[in-house]
């Protein structure tokens, strides 16, 4: 309508542009008489394209930038995840907006980090679970994923008690032969005690809570390989191994915590558990250091070489961060010599982007 509009409009002040070239003279030539009505005709269609590409930007304003036009479908009542049922974008647009502005901040901090000798490498991976805009820094370089890949060790086991819960109190006896938490830099708080017998649960709060090697042993032995290959293929985790470790990039690991939030490959029960026990992860010195006190964090890190003399440690982090006004991923690797140094450049960008968040939903 509003368009049919214009076009009157155009109509009329082509007209008056005949009407203005118009000569009393009734003796007029045919090629003159031409060339009037040429002139109108080209006024009337330069006019209604203007009018045409100004309600077209119109609409492509809105329906591309303006985020409140989108709707999501998405199921209540939990806690930890958001089951994502339907995403309903503008007709014929897809889900891409402007750069995310504090990018850029994040890069230049990092580059002085690096020009510093703090750390040799990090990458930084950011995705805002609402509307699901991401980047990435660096986010092509592999790193060992260490004691993050337990996670995958935690779903296989929540994917079996989905068909059989008591599963979950199933019990297992650590013999004590080999103490794998000794081998660890950052030394469990707790760990399981030789010859008494745990249940699943609590095998799965030590080894998320505390990541506890041992608890992950007696976890990881009783799986099948095909277990853990299909939590890996169905939560698009795109993982290497080398030298007996795990190696991926931060987007290539970010799968399992966007489909732990969307409840996508867990059910919505076991999706919850999963990120309740994530969310009490001992681990003050790394992201859960940059967020106000009381944020809840769901994470996990890992370390890898840490304190060796001879290569660059790892030292990485990886969680939801449920800030007030909605919930993001954040996931940090670093490489360098100073495992101190590298927590703090965690917590850093923690920080930063934390504030960044909070600055742009506060508008």
């Amino acid at each position: 309508m509003k368009f049919f509009f214009s076009v009157c409009v155009a109509g009329i002040f082509c007209f008056r542009v005949w009407y203005s070239l118009s000569d009393s003279d009734p003796v007029k030539t045919n090629c003159v008489r031409y060339c009037k009505l040429k002139l109108a005709l080209v006024c009337l269609t330069v006019v209604s394209l203007s009018v045409m590409a100004g309600w077209g930007a119109h609409d492509l304003f809105h329906r591309y930038y303006d985020r409140s036009a989108n709707r999501k479908i998405i199921l209540k009542g939990f806690r930890f995840t958001s089951p994502l049922l339907d995403v309903e974008l503008p007709e014929g647009m897809k889900d891409r907006y402007a750069p995310i502005p504090f990018k850029k901040k994040i890069e230049e901090y990092i580059q002085a980090q690096v020009k510093a000798g703090t750390v040799r490498n990090v990458s930084v991976y950011y995705r805002d679970l609402g509307d699901g805009s991401w980047f990435g820094i660096n986010e092509t370089r592999e790193f060992n994923a260490a004691s993050m890949m337990k996670v995958s060790v935690m779903v296989a086991w929540l994917k079996r008690a989905e068909k059989n819960p008591q599963l979950l109190g199933q019990k297992f006896v650590y013999d004590g032969k080999i103490n794998y938490a000794s081998m660890q830099s950052i030394k469990p708080l707790k760990t399981i005690v030789a010859g008494k017998p745990y249940t699943v649960d609590e095998l799965l709060h030590y080894m998320l809570n505390y990541s506890d090697n041992n608890a992950t042993y007696l976890l990881f032995n009783e799986l099948q390989p095909d277990e853990l290959n299909s939590v890996l293929d169905g939560m698009d985790i795109s993982n290497h191994m080398y030298d007996g470790g795990n190696y991926l990039t931060v987007h290539g690991y970010s799968g399992f915590f966007r489909i732990l939030y969307n409840a996508s490959f867990l059910n919505h029960e076991m999706s919850e558990k999963a990120l309740q026990l994530l969310s009490l992860q001992d681990f003050p010195q790394g992201i859960v250091a940059g967020v106000p006190k009381g944020t809840v964090v769901a994470a996990k890190f890992g370390e890898f070489e840490l304190g060796s003399q001879n290569v660059d440690g790892q030292l990485h982090e990886f969680g939801i961060i449920y800030h007030p006004k909605g919930a993001y991923i954040l996931g940090i690797m670093t490489e360098g010599r100073d495992a101190a140094r590298q927590a703090e450049v965690i917590r850093t960008v923690s920080s930063i982007i934390y504030a960044e968040v909070d600055a742009v939903t506060s508008r």
